[in-house]
């Protein structure tokens, strides 16, 4: 074959590419303002009583799920004499149920071979509480008894007056335990970094002199306010039939009633100030030497391509400033960090998350030397008031439990 009939046949079938692209249908990109389509492999659904479901069919890893109940409901809603009870109705709810009594509910994840801290686990924070469950998924039983425990965490807590005696010591030797540099510097940071706001003394560890006295009613009727389904959402990930899993979970929590007269759900904001705010904290435990800035910037409303595609710049030009960065600040100590906003680890939630670890919002500079911190912190006038987004966590006395992507998020 000649070199001319070579590249005649070339160009013909560079013809036929071009002439079958143009005469399929194109695809019509996305808007920036339009929202990201939910999964297909999702199933998402609201009962009668106004509990929220979503619920993904995951094959790996095999033979495993992970089951959570979500309740819009943390240490912000605590009235006065309850600041701390949010943290103890998360301790409670392992330590008896109307079908699980005292223990039985640890117990009952011992004898499926899972352990408990790393797969049965809660944590408390500002704005929510959350319960995970991991179990196998070999034995179809298994899913129906693990949702019959998530059930009973949502209304069906026993709140028995000896083991809330005996849970009042084991928080409080929580609260002992975290009364470190990290608590120190968060009592003077909080004032500034959330003034005004009830935030700022809502920390979900609580007060010492709550924690100790309480009656027993006022627990319960943080319990009966704002654990309703209304407030509620059942996430189910794993190697399951999603359908026998949606049904399952529309049989365990459908009867749960609906409240008749609920009381509002506040939401609360930090609100805006002028000019810099600052605090400089000195302690002989503070083994680094920091230096924090950060802004207030309004928040963004998740869930459309154009704001995730934002999410990604900004990701990515955090990690090109830090690696750019990090051989020169590096030098004395670790490297140094740079984060974007809302996905930094503030002094805020790292003073008092107690082993977990939220992002939070911030500028950072680490380097080894002295125990200070210089932590600074500025508004942009005219920008939006923001919350802190929930970012301090309480985990109560579990160990951290393994990240899961949530449907919705």
């Amino acid at each position: 074959m000649t070199i001319f009939k070579r590249t005649q046949n070339a160009f013909l079938l560079v013809l036929l590419a071009i002439t079958c692209l143009t005469a399929a249908p194109a695809q019509v990109a996305p808007s920036l303002s339009d929202p990201i389509p939910v999964e297909r492999e999702i199933t998402i659904g609201r009962l009668s009583n106004g509990l929220r479901y979503y619920v993904r069919a995951n094959k790996k890893p095999e033979k495993r799920a992970e089951l959570r109940l979500v309740v819009k409901a943390g240490s912000v809603l605590e009235d006065d004499d309850q600041q701390g009870l949010a943290h103890f109705v998360e301790h409670m709810a392992f330590d008896g149920t109307a079908h699980f009594p005292k223990n039985e509910i640890i117990k009952f994840i011992e004898s499926l071979g899972m352990r408990f801290g790393a797969d049965l686990n809660a944590y408390t924070s500002f704005d929510e509480t959350v319960y995970v469950l991991q179990v196998p998924t070999d034995k179809p039983e298994v899913i129906d008894k693990t949702l019959l425990v998530l059930e009973d965490w949502a209304h069906n807590v026993s709140f028995d007056t000896d083991q809330i005696d005996k849970e009042r010591g084991v928080v409080m030797e929580e609260w002992r335990l975290r009364r470190g540099a990290g608590a120190r510097t968060t009592d003077k940071l909080f004032p500034i970094l959330l003034k005004g706001s009830r935030y700022a003394d809502r920390i979900p560890i609580g007060k010492p002199e709550i924690i100790q006295n309480f009656k027993p009613d006022t627990l319960k009727k943080f319990y009966k306010d704002w654990y309703r389904p209304d407030l509620m959402a059942v996430i189910a990930v794993g190697d399951f039939d999603r359908g026998v899993v949606e049904n399952l979970i529309k049989s365990h929590f459908g009867s749960i009633p609906a409240p008749t007269a609920p009381r509002p759900r506040p939401e609360y904001e930090v609100p805006e100030h002028e000019g810099t705010a600052y605090a400089i904290v000195t302690d002989k435990e503070i083994t680094a030497t920091s230096v924090s800035i950060s802004n207030i910037v309004p928040a963004r409303k998740q869930g459309t391509f154009g704001v995730y595609r934002q999410d990604i710049v900004d990701g990515l030009f955090s990690s090109m400033l830090s690696a750019r960065m990090g051989p020169v600040s590096g030098r004395g100590g670790r490297s140094q960090s740079f984060h974007q906003p809302g996905k930094g680890r503030s002094p805020t939630e790292r003073a008092g998350e107690g082993g977990r670890h939220r992002r939070g919002t911030g500028r950072a500079l680490h380097r080894g030397g002295a125990g200070r911190s210089i932590w600074l912190h500025s508004h942009r006038t005219g920008s939006a008031a923001a919350k802190p987004a929930a970012r301090l966590r309480t985990p109560g006395h579990r160990r951290p439990e393994p990240p899961v992507r949530q449907p919705g998020r």
